[in-house]
């Protein structure tokens, strides 16, 4: 049993990449929309991600206890 979820861990792989907004994650992950911004809130609640907003968009980063949990799973 995985400690995150499939979706989530591409999330965080995509995020190891660099710095993205919600959709374009959506999309490199190939993740249905409808799902992208209840994993990433779920995310950054457990503090694996976190945000800034940029021009009206969130722009989510790997934290420090993300990289540390995608070392782990990998």
């Amino acid at each position: 049993m995985s400690i995150v979820s499939q979706p989530k861990k591409q999330i965080l792989l995509e995020l190891s990449n660099g710095s993205k907004h919600g959709y374009e994650i959506a999309k490199l992950a190939n993740l249905p929309m409808g799902s992208i911004y209840d994993h990433l809130a779920e995310l950054v609640e457990a503090g694996f991600i976190e945000y800034e907003e940029k021009e009206r968009r969130k722009v989510y980063q790997l934290t420090k206890k993300g990289s540390l949990l995608l070392k782990v799973l990998e």
